[in-house]
């Protein structure tokens, strides 16, 4: 059995990589990146082979992808919607050239009909993938609970901000680190089946963004609260901040994401995850509890 990961460098491909090793000998996986010579130490000592692929490349695709029984596309790190698209049906069609077996998609949990931008390109990858003819399984990845300071108005505890301002409405969050995320994927990958089927995988329970500022008051012993604002508010409270996402265009897109939060979309628990992995998952209070004792580049890391 022979497994193919893209973005294995990344912040859950890296994870998928980490636990699918563990599962497999080296000698089963191939590692595609854009830049072999870039592969960082604990891919380039791991005794997996590592061949080019760049998604704006196909023909290297074609070479990355060739004998793969099983191929973990994941979803390319970008907030521009064609682009995203693009690269990524450039894959799909790589891996139908190639006869994989079985393709695994790396979506987000907003789930169909979402009104949220960033869930966009996932939905047209998500479609795009069904009518390929390809057997594969759509795996909608919860939202990362470290990813919350993005989801809380860019929260950073060393701002020493009292308030916290978000658009459009409040809502449940079924956050789930990514560890767990990466260690469900690769074991699902492993296991087999779900044939042409759309997992999500989420957390254990909700919380919503009140219920984050009320956590993050009682470790920080101060008050912060949250304040439901108009968009224009929250565009122009953040414009020109926290680098390529102080932007309008960004901040308005990523606007629509609250929007889809006052609807429920993040509001659905799955028990599948624990299933996969046979244990709890990690709580999202440790998580916090680690982010708030070291917090330096959350935003920026996981505003994609």
């Amino acid at each position: 059995m022979k497994y193919v990961l893209t973005g294995a460098t990344g912040g859950l491909g890296s994870q998928v990589f980490k636990h699918l090793r563990q599962l497999v000998p080296a000698s089963d996986i191939v590692v595609s990146l854009h830049n072999p010579d870039g592969a960082p130490p604990e891919i380039a000592s791991s005794g997996v082979e590592i061949r080019r692929g760049d998604f704006a490349d196909p023909a290297s695709l074609d070479a990355a992808f060739r004998g793969a029984d099983r191929l973990l596309i994941v979803s390319y790190p970008s907030i521009a919607h064609e682009l995203r698209v693009r690269h990524h049906v450039a894959a799909i069609d790589a891996a139908k050239r190639c006869g994989v077996a079985h393709v695994y998609y790396t979506s987000l949990a907003f789930g169909t009909g979402s009104v949220a931008a960033v869930m966009q390109a996932h939905l047209d990858t998500e479609a795009y993938l069904r009518q390929s003819g390809l057997t594969h399984t759509v795996l909608r990845e919860g939202i990362y609970s470290e990813s919350y300071p993005l989801y809380l108005g860019f929260f950073d505890p060393a701002e020493g901000a009292d308030e916290v301002r978000v658009p459009h409405g409040d809502g449940g969050i079924a956050w789930v680190c990514r560890e767990d995320l990466g260690e469900g994927t690769a074991r699902i990958m492993v296991q087999g089946g779900f044939a042409n089927e759309t997992l999500l995988l989420s957390g254990a329970r909700t919380l919503t963004l009140r219920d984050l500022t009320e956590k993050i008051s009682a470790r920080l012993r101060r008050t912060v609260t949250l304040r439901i604002v108009s968009e224009d508010e929250y565009v122009q409270h953040n414009r020109g901040k926290h680098g390529p996402r102080g932007g309008e265009e960004f901040l308005r897109a990523w606007a629509t994401t609250f929007k889809g939060l006052v609807r429920g979309e993040l509001d659905v628990v799955d028990p599948l995850l624990q299933k996969v992995l046979g244990r709890e998952l990690k709580p999202f209070e440790e998580t916090l509890e680690e982010m708030l004792a070291s917090q330096a580049g959350v935003v920026e890391q996981y505003a994609k």
